[in-house]
């Protein structure tokens, strides 16, 4: 890669660029989940669950989050943020639909295990080890949707590929994923704390901003930390993928992959007919 801007300096060089992704994605998400909590309302389906539908929907519109931020943290091209985000919401929806799902089952499973194995915890300490492994569980989860929307807009890959990759990756770049997942815990933990101790108007003002920052902090923060090493093991975002082919016979658990990792690189699958 040639040398290119570090991340934290784009931030704050962009950021009035960064802020308006950021907004456009918030907005769109609010209406998402605004209609899936009137649905909810009028048919009296009254539940969290229905109420979390809209990140569904939602999720479309990350895709041009995501590509925005990529575009100016890590390939330094600084496009018009518009155009650029709406253009990538018509070419990658149908495979965010499918990381909308994912990341749904994931935060409803883990709300309603964690309340679960909380409660039973009180009385018998083994569901506190059951917990703790969800927990981490949880985590490992989450750290894999760190890569699979990066992913899903930069390389010719199945959705299948992408996710077994990006399974791969929690492990492959363990450090930077753990300091990542610090960086924004710590974050949601800030804005947790300003919403809870702000009184009268001004817990509305830091929640709508919040709401409105957040999701291009915590994105910005995941590509910003896990680029380098989606890089190092796939390739350059700005060239695509070369579909190199190894000549010497690789024996894999899956021979219908289209591509496979050997020696820390995406390669052409040689088993693939």
């Amino acid at each position: 890669m040639k040398n290119r801007v570090k991340p934290v300096m784009v931030f704050f060089k962009k950021l009035p660029y960064l802020l308006l992704a950021g907004v456009i994605f918030s907005a769109a998400l609010a209406l998402c989940m605004g209609a899936s909590i009137a649905f909810s309302v009028l048919t009296g389906y009254n539940n969290v669950l229905v109420w979390g539908l809209g990140v569904i929907p939602g999720t479309i519109f990350y895709s041009g989050l995501v590509v925005v931020i990529r575009k100016y943290a890590i390939e330094n091209d600084y496009v018009p943020v518009v155009p650029t985000f709406f253009a990538a919401v018509r070419e990658n929806w149908k495979v965010f639909i499918l990381h909308g799902v994912i990341s749904y089952l994931i935060c409803s499973c883990a709300m309603f295990a964690f309340m679960y194995y909380f409660i039973q915890a009180q009385t018998d300490v083994t569901f506190a080890y059951i917990l703790s492994f969800y927990g981490f569980f949880t985590a490992a989860l989450l750290i894999m949707m760190f890569y699979a929307p990066l992913m899903s807009v930069t390389y010719e890959l199945r959705w299948r590929d992408i996710y077994k990759n990006s399974l791969l990756l929690i492990l492959g770049k363990i450090l930077r994923n753990l300091i990542a997942l610090v960086m924004i815990v710590a974050a949601v933990a800030i804005a947790v704390l300003a919403i809870v101790y702000a009184e009268g108007v001004w817990k509305i003002i830091v929640a709508v901003i919040v709401a409105a920052v957040y999701p291009m902090l915590i994105t910005y923060i995941e590509i910003a930390m896990v680029s380098k090493g989606l890089i190092d093991s796939v390739g350059d975002f700005v060239n695509p993928i070369k579909e190199e082919v190894v000549d010497t016979p690789i024996v894999t658990g899956n021979t219908e992959d289209d591509y496979i990792f050997v020696n820390g690189r995406m390669v052409k699958n040689p088993n693939k007919k």
